[in-house]
């Protein structure tokens, strides 16, 4: 018997193989189905832009309302953080330990070897040209060159932005004995890790755990971020079974809304009469609420960018189509290809704030858009070139496993050529 289109009704399959069905799909909702799940990348590729958007610069442009320019009560990075969780917990459902421990070792070290290459690559740029980086260089705190080197292989300083891989390289190797926990039938020493260094960090204090790595964030406070999306996503269909049994989760979706509205109203004006509750929210500098997230991450901050995770699911599985059809075309593919975006963009800044015809006047808001837009054309452009090249690569020719083996290294020098020759200019 022929199953009902999954256009109109979600049919899962749960883990035990019993089928359960869902109330009927709106004709905008993400078609349910088997496959990989596109309203992850569609999410993955938003975070990307906006953390682009914001690392730029030039927050007077029209595309900073897009991005929320850091000030929101969520940030792109903690959306990417749950998001790079919960997709490595998912595609790990059905792997054996041994599988999931190989998979995710080789993914960390790929991470790794392009944390180090941003900032030694971008470093050599700034030892030997008169072009503008992100940051100065932080040699001086050293006794030479050398030794900056091995601070940046041990992760103890970086360049450009190098600091922004840091913590998710160092997530991404914790994640490999966990992901041996939970594959193993053991998540429950994954959930009582996670939950113990986030109270050790806030019982003892930022600064009394910090792990002496160049992380832009303090690690054990935002590890529920990461760990919790890669409980929720390996346990996806036991969560989901779980939530469909709730009868009045119709309600509470849309009370979710109604808080998150309420919210980002009272925030967008200032918090007003309502100081204390801001200070609870954003911390006791209302208007920089990030900084709190990043070193601290209290208990209420924390379940106020769970709360707004859980209203962008809503949003992207309830207006999929629109969505997709509106912004797919942009935020699909840089989501797919997501660590190469997160590099291209590093590389992309100082290519065009270098450029000779680049104004150094401020700019009014259309001409900050404007070089925005040409920000990220950088950007979704290699992200095409480069589809299309691992397209050809992946064609049975004999010149495959050399481009396999020496691409990566090849592409690194293009990009910093690239940056030489447009400074240059």
């Amino acid at each position: 018997m022929p199953l009902v289109s999954t256009t109109l009704v979600d049919v899962r399959t749960d883990t035990t193989g019993a089928r359960s069905d869902r109330r009927p799909r709106g004709r905008w909702s993400y078609p349910a189905g088997p496959g990989r799940d596109r309203r992850l990348d569609l999410l993955r590729g938003y975070a990307l832009a906006a953390m682009s958007i914001n690392h730029f610069g030039l927050s007077n442009s029209y595309l900073h309302e897009f991005s929320g320019r850091s000030q929101f009560l969520l940030s792109a990075a903690e959306a990417f953080l749950f998001i790079s969780g919960f997709t490595l917990g998912f595609i790990t459902i059905g792997r054996t330990p041994e599988e999931a421990t190989v998979r995710l070792g080789r993914r960390t070290w790929t991470v790794y070897l392009a944390t180090v290459g941003i900032s030694l690559g971008l470093g050599v740029v700034a030892m030997t040209t008169d072009l503008s980086l992100w940051g100065e260089l932080p040699i001086e705190e050293s006794d030479g060159v050398w030794p900056w080197i091995g601070r940046v292989a041990v992760l103890g300083t970086a360049f450009n932005g190098g600091d922004i891989l840091i913590a998710y390289v160092l997530y991404l190797t914790a994640a490999i004995g966990a992901l041996r926990l939970m594959t193993a039938g053991r998540s429950r020493v994954v959930v009582a890790a996670t939950a113990g260094a986030y109270l050790l960090s806030q019982l003892a204090g930022p600064d009394n755990v910090s792990l002496g790595f160049a992380s832009f964030r303090v690690l054990l406070p935002n590890a529920p971020l990461f760990f919790g999306g890669l409980l929720i996503g390996y346990h996806r269909e036991r969560i989901a079974t779980v939530w469909r049994s709730v009868p009045f989760r119709p309600a509470l979706d849309a009370a979710v809304l109604a808080l998150a509205v309420g919210l980002a109203w009272l925030h967008q004006g200032g918090w007003q009469s309502f100081r204390w509750l801001g200070e609870l929210v954003a911390g006791p500098d209302l208007g920089e609420p990030l900084w709190l997230r990043e070193s601290e991450m209290p208990p209420i901050p924390l379940l106020v960018v769970l709360l707004y995770l859980r209203v962008a699911w809503i949003v992207v599985d309830a207006l999929w189509v629109p969505l997709r059809t509106a912004l797919g075309w942009l935020l699909l593919p840089l989501g797919e290809a997501s660590l190469f975006t997160f590099g291209m963009h590093l590389v992309a800044i100082p290519i065009v704030f270098n450029l000779a015809w680049f104004p150094d006047d401020d700019l009014g808001r259309a001409g900050a858009t404007f070089w925005t837009v040409v920000f990220l054309g950088i950007i979704y452009g290699a992200v095409l070139i480069r589809r299309r090249a691992l397209a050809w690569v992946r064609v049975d020719r004999s010149p495959r496993p050399l481009i396999r083996r020496h691409g990566p290294v090849v592409a690194v020098g293009l990009l910093v050529v690239a940056t030489v020759v447009a400074g240059a200019s």
